[in-house]
């Protein structure tokens, strides 16, 4: 934690500091660059090009400041310092071109595609359940007075959801979540509630019906799969089969020319050996395109078509155990 001390300290001196988003925008990536952002202070501010449902709801809950950038076209300061940037392995994540200043590299995933790191950027990649976690731990350390209660709220998030409610959870995230809450005398019930009734408009509404109403399963050797299609919350879509009792679920989505999957895994398949971050990896090696994640939680997108996808993942399921099946 050190070396990202000196790193904000002497970047702030030249210029202000941009902390960039992946560009699903989830609750880990958005949480965290927020609250990095508060923390730092007014020279700092939180940006990408998307926000999920859940995401936008907690910044707004906490009243934050997060730029949307225009992902042809993005807009910097003409004296940007530096760019943090948040849970992502590499630049394809980002979904925009990025500028020539020092970076600082915050993730949790293992690397595929790596970032070029020169001698004025630094890059820190912890084994951790999420992002939130390291923003964390550099606070508590070196800013403890700056963390707003808003700022706990939004790393808090970042670890319930990037730890599928805790089921994915280790003693790690456990401790951060409790020291994060215990301090602000955060209610824990409550809060988890207020989240999980994000509300939804009418058409998201809908979509997730129409997703749900679409689902078809798979006994994919010892595993239930569950899988179906969704336009709209695939994360939420995915919780829902989980919920429902399967092992595994798998959401595709096809938008702008491009699909993309989304894979949730129970408690009792990645305790069984399933690491779905893995899968999506490897269906980089398969099909292209950008892949990986969690052993819980995971996604990859690509251009080849949903059904295409959806067989491959099924596949690559198939072959990590050791079954056999002829897909969907």
């Amino acid at each position: 934690m050190e070396r990202l001390n000196q790193w904000v300290g002497k970047t702030i001196k030249r210029g202000p500091i941009a902390v960039l988003t992946h560009k699903n925008g989830d609750m880990d990536t958005v949480g965290s660059a927020c609250a990095l952002a508060n923390i730092i202070g007014p020279s700092a501010r939180a940006c990408g090009i998307h926000m999920s449902t859940i995401a936008r709801s907690m910044v707004t809950k906490t009243n934050s400041d997060f730029l949307l950038l225009d992902s042809k076209s993005p807009t910097w300061p003409r004296d940007l310092g530096g760019l943090v940037i948040v849970d992502a392995a590499g630049p394809s994540q980002l979904g925009i071109s990025i500028p020539n200043v020092p970076l600082c590299i915050l993730d949790h995933h293992p690397a595929g595609e790596s970032f070029e790191i020169t001698d004025s950027d630094i890059e820190i990649n912890w084994e951790t359940c999420s992002t939130a976690e390291i923003v964390f731990s550099w606070a508590e350390k070196y800013a403890n007075d700056r963390i707003s209660t808003e700022s706990r709220m939004l790393l808090l998030a970042g670890i319930v959801t990037d730890t599928g409610r805790f089921r994915h959870a280790n003693a790690d995230a456990l401790s951060a979540a409790s020291r994060l809450s215990d301090v602000s005398e955060i209610d824990f019930s409550t809060f988890l509630e207020d989240m999980e009734s994000v509300e939804l408009n009418h058409s998201q509404r809908v979509a997730i019906a129409k997703a749900l109403s679409r689902v078809q399963t798979l006994e994919a050797g010892k595993w239930f799969l569950s899988y179906t299609r969704a336009g709209t919350n695939e994360g939420i879509v995915g919780r829902s089969l989980i919920s429902a009792g399967a092992d595994i679920a798998l959401v595709s989505r096809r938008s702008h020319g491009e699909t993309r999957l989304s894979a949730r895994a129970s408690r009792r398949a990645t305790r069984g050996g399933i690491h779905l971050g893995d899968i999506m990896r490897k269906m980089v090696e398969r099909s292209e395109g950008n892949g990986g994640g969690h052993a819980g939680a995971a996604g990859w997108s690509g251009s080849i078509d949903e059904t295409d996808a959806t067989s491959g993942f099924i596949s690559l399921l198939m072959a990590n155990q050791g079954g056999t099946n002829n897909g969907p």
